[in-house]
């Protein structure tokens, strides 16, 4: 006889084919059910999804639930948490999965506590470091749906998970979804075709004496009075049917932990569920906006914050947690996939927006007061580093001047890179005590200059501004750009690398498109279409002494949409410029890509070509680097095993890498999530675009729609903003040199490629070029500052994944990442402007070790108190 744990959930999608507005609605009817049921029958337990944005949701338009509500969830009968929301697992940067857990229990907690499970249902695949991050808030286990392969991964759906280090949870897989069984019945016929054949299926693939199904599906209200449809199951079945939890259902792993498999790697295999493996690139400018939210946090505002409090300048730490609640709304899988309707992309991308402009306004009011507290002169400019170490090396500033002729003295190098003039104007009002008059205003100049310089760690250093000869970047018609590592030039039309030991790699970067018959689940070859692979070669070069640029432009006929590809008897222009630039003595190639798109339904990629062949890509995930196969597009027979091709095409979280040991080619994303690995060459996606939601019978994917497209009653649903018509940009350096791989290299170059430039002058000419400067008013408390400060500094050699405000304590949390496979040690560090300093995990619990030192493929985090 098997032990059969029923869990009674609804599984809560905030918006999807629906908006955030219509879920909120639906809840306002089904969790109302839930709480009358749980009051009627107090032996009903129930799962409210794991994620926490949904009970504040619900409670800011029934506060009067909430004493009803922390009394079900102390007495264990109302399960939530302990996610903030149903996060994507590889679209997203690590610390960013990090926060919505930690964000998620800090706030469940306000209510009771939170269900100690790592629930994600519906999630499209996992990173393999999903264990190190559930370790790391305190949870020893995960329940989950996609991505596994019971035939390739593990045998049993009740196994041990390890990530890349030393970390391991308690992983249970729910076999045919969350969704199996919508809702419970006890007629023979459901019980037979449906309940036992599901239990005897799972039975199957498990020694355990225990199993677990769970009972729910999307926006489905609670099974009422399941105690007495489970007896009335019992009386007929041959097993033992209770009602459990997650909670219930894990402990018993744990104790027979023993029997278990163990499997390290990650989830990403179209097997018992589809994880849309093409979804990387749908929908760019979601993805690109939610990248550089991730980097405005964690690389400026956070540390900008940091620094502020212990100058004394006060904002209120729950700003940053809201920006990061609304960045979380759209990172739930769905909205950050990208597989949702235009109007509830807009929802996504308007959040993100209002995230955007509290970050921006915290950085413009901390640079501000800093400002006044230094007494700068329009003639100074403050530079920050947020960084907790000196920094030496490059960075872009901005400043206004009345004439052309400025430049930033008492630094290594500057170089004026563009000069932006603004008019005068006439009739100007000047609000004075002794009365308003007009006058006419000047014409002045916005200078952006690249400087050569050194920063403090973690703090601020102040420049003054001078005139005189200035020292401008000229153009010419010569197509050849070189530093140390690299000489970059248009020959044959062709665009060529030629590297520091001789080697000459022609057609570096080309560009290949074809058409897109898929949806916004999966990209999927047009039948019959063939690829077009174009240049650009044509342009100008930029040049000084500290940088050289190619500034790159082309125009090339394409078909306009699918209905062309096939005869192309249609053409559009698609206008791409790419713009590759060199510093001084650097290792990387730093490109910038522009594409004003005008074609429907297609895919267009990057290719940058090396001489390097391996049978495996080296790609980033969070908190560490995982090795794929390179199957160079060649998949085999795979419609009788999978549902979707299991294509080689692969997300990554910021790098990408190909190396035979001598020589390794790498790519430093700034926002691009998908890359595929042909032979000597990598495939950078920039565009997947589309026109309809899901779509039935594709190549790539066969049979039913994504979406509920095509269910009984459903419609589809076209989403023309998917085609991401108009300009779009794209980021990316590159790195080809003579060495092997080594994560801690890789890793400390995509922290100078993602290293911010962070700037500030006190001025009058143009108070709108920060956007609250007209709006925030003096200080009441004055600030005597110095004209240099650091807060903080540790070993450069060590990688910083976040510096961040305490959710709980006037402290900050300093967390350092080891992204390779040995142990570091932080033995050189400078924390004296702190009361005390403490180890804990990323939920503030307190470690026992009291020695900083980093374990392989882990974090380590550090409570500085103020």
């Amino acid at each position: 006889m098997t032990k059969i744990n029923i869990v009674n959930h609804t599984h809560w999608d905030r918006e999807w084919y629906f908006s955030t507005m219509d879920a909120l609605l639906l809840s306002d009817q089904v969790f109302e059910d839930v709480l009358i049921e749980l009051e009627e029958n107090i032996d009903a337990r129930f799962c409210l999804d794991g994620q926490a944005s949904i009970i504040e949701d619900y409670l800011s338009i029934r506060p009067e639930r909430l004493p009803q509500i922390k009394k079900l969830v102390e007495e264990g009968r109302l399960l939530i948490g302990p996610w903030y929301t149903q996060t994507d697992a590889q679209l997203v940067c690590g610390e960013s999965i990090l926060r919505n857990l930690s964000i998620g229990i800090h706030e469940t907690n306000k209510i009771g506590k939170h269900m100690e499970v790592g629930y994600l249902p519906d999630t499209f695949g996992f990173n393999a470091q999903m264990p190190t991050i559930l370790r790391n808030c305190n949870i020893d286990n995960i329940i989950f749906w996609r991505g596994i392969n019971l035939d390739k991964h593990v045998k049993s759906p009740y196994f041990k998970w390890k990530g890349l280090g030393n970390e391991e949870v308690y992983a249970a897989n729910l076999i045919d979804g969350y969704g199996s069984i919508p809702r419970l019945f006890t007629n023979e016929e459901f019980l037979n075709n449906k309940l036992f054949k599901l239990a005897d299926k799972i039975k199957s693939m498990t020694d355990l004496d225990e199993i677990l199904i769970p009972i729910g599906n999307d926006q489905v209200e609670i099974t009422c009075n399941i105690k007495n449809k489970i007896d009335e199951i019992n009386k007929i079945s041959d097993d033992e049917y209770v009602q459990s939890t997650y909670l219930d259902f894990i402990d018993y792993i744990r104790k027979n932990s023993e029997k278990l498999e163990r499997y390290e790697g990650e989830f990403r295999e179209p097997k018992t569920g589809r994880i849309h493996k093409t979804i990387g690139s749908v929908r760019y400018d979601i993805k690109k906006m939610n990248f550089d939210m991730e980097q405005s946090l964690l690389k400026r505002v956070e540390p900008l914050y940091a620094i502020a409090e212990s100058l004394g300048i006060k904002i209120s730490k729950n700003l940053i947690t809201t920006a990061w609640k609304k960045i979380m709304e759209g990172q739930a899988h769905d909205g950050m996939a990208g597989c949702i309707t235009d109007d509830v992309a807009n929802d996504v991308l308007y959040r993100m927006k209002q995230a955007r402009e509290i970050v921006d306004g915290i950085e413009n009011l901390v640079k501000k007061r800093i400002a006044e507290g230094l007494k700068l002169s329009k003639d100074e400019i403050l530079v920050f580093n947020t960084l907790p170490y000196k920094y030496d090396g490059f960075k872009v500033v901005e400043f206004l001047s009345s004439t052309k002729d400025k430049f930033v003295a008492d630094v290594e190098k500057c170089t004026v890179l563009d000069i932006h003039e603004y008019e005068g104007k006439e009739n100007i009002l000047i609000e004075a005590p002794e009365g308003n008059y007009f006058i006419n205003e000047d014409g002045y100049y916005k200078i952006t200059a690249l400087i050569k310089t050194t920063l403090p760690s973690m703090g601020y250093k102040v420049f003054k501004l001078s005139e005189g000869k200035v020292d401008i970047i000229e153009n010419s018609n010569n197509l050849e750009i070189k530093n140390d590592n690299y000489k970059i030039f248009v020959e044959n039309e062709k665009l060529c690398v030629e590297l520091k030991d001789g080697r000459k790699i022609e057609d570096f970067i080309t560009f290949e498109n074809c058409g897109n018959d898929g949806d916004t689940y999966d990209f999927s070859p047009l039948r019959g279409d063939s690829n077009i692979t174009f240049r650009i070669v044509e342009g100008i070069r930029k040049a000084s002494e500290g940088i050289e640029k190619l500034e790159l432009s082309g125009r090339v006929l394409l078909p306009k949409d699918l209905e062309s590809r096939l005869d192309r008897n249609e053409l559009k222009p698609l206008d791409i410029k790419l713009i590759i630039s060199l510093l001084k003595d650097d290792e990387l190639i730093n490109c910038r890509i522009i594409v004003d798109n005008n074609i429907l339904s297609h895919r267009l990629r990057a290719c940058i070509k090396s001489d390097i062949l391996s049978n495996e890509s080296i790609a980033s995930i969070p908190f560490g680097y995982i090795k794929r196969p390179i199957l160079n597009g060649k998949i085999g027979d795979w419609n009788s095993s999978y549902l979707e091709i299991p294509i080689d095409i692969e997300v990554f979280e910021g790098t990408v890498s190909i190396t035979d040991d001598k020589n390794t080619l790498s790519i430093y994303s700034k926002g691009i999530k998908e890359y595929q690995v042909i032979e000597d060459r990598m495939y950078l996606t920039l565009l997947s675009t589309t026109s309809q939601l899901g779509k039935p019978n594709l190549l790539y994917r066969p049979g039913r729609a994504s979406g509920d497209t095509t269910k009984q009653g459903h419609v589809m649903i076209a989403t023309p903003n998917a085609e991401q018509l108009g300009k779009n940009e794209f980021e990316f350096s590159i790195s080809l040199l003579e060495e092997s791989f080594n994560e801690n290299k890789v890793e400390k170059r995509y922290e100078k490629v993602n290293s911010q430039n962070i700037f500030y002058q006190l001025q009058g000419l143009n108070k709108f070029i920060n956007r609250l400067d007209n709006k925030i008013q003096n200080s009441r408390t004055k600030l005597d500052l110095k004209r240099e400060y650091s807060l903080l500094e540790f070993d450069k050699n060590i990688c910083i994944s976040s510096i961040s405000a305490s959710l709980k304590d006037n402290a900050i949390l300093l967390r350092m990442k080891n992204c390779s496979n040995e142990e570091l040690i932080v033995d050189r560090y400078d924390f004296n402007k702190f009361k005390r300093w403490e180890i804990v995990n990323a939920i503030e619990e307190v470690q026992d070790n009291s020695k900083l030192v980093i374990d392989p493929y882990n974090i380590i985090t550090i409570k500085l108190y103020f």
